[in-house]
């Protein structure tokens, strides 16, 4: 009897340590720890501003709002993403803050050597949690309204 208690033990900590180690994972987190505050943009796409968004697939530009300003992103005609350019990686350091890599291909946190795709998702460096991203409304072919609503 005290031989099968024993085995039983022993098969119920390798059970949970096999559930431990499996939550241990190192894929990204399908939530953005960046805190949620109001976001309500409008940007005029006939604007100064905006134009490389007007006609170019693939283009992005930097605007006020958020935490610290909003990654836009043409995907293509009327297709818009944006983005919070506050890293999801060690959120307390100021110097975590998004920007579009010089090849347009990926955004890139330089202070902590973080890489993103175009989805948010971490690509590269030590970050495993996803970008904050907001909601992108094309209305008229000349105006997006971003919001996080």
């Amino acid at each position: 009897m005290s031989q099968l208690y024993f085995l039983l033990r022993i098969g119920f900590i390798w059970v949970l340590l096999f559930f431990f180690i499996g939550s241990c994972s190192k894929e990204a987190n399908n939530i953005s720890p960046v805190p949620d505050v109001l976001v309500r943009e409008q940007l005029n796409l006939n604007s100064i501003e905006a134009q490389p968004l007007k006609f170019r697939d693939g283009a992005s530009i930097y605007i006020k709002g958020g935490i610290k300003g909003i990654i836009i992103y043409r995907r293509t005609e009327g297709n818009f993403l944006a983005f919070e350019r506050q890293s999801p990686y060690q959120m307390q350091d100021s110097c975590g803050r998004i920007s579009v890599h010089s090849s347009n291909l990926y955004m890139i946190d330089a202070c902590h050597n973080c890489t993103f795709d175009w989805q948010g998702t971490p690509t590269g460096g030590p970050c495993r949690d996803i970008m904050k991203q907001y909601q992108v409304q094309y209305a008229n072919n000349f105006t997006i309204s971003i919001t996080n609503q």
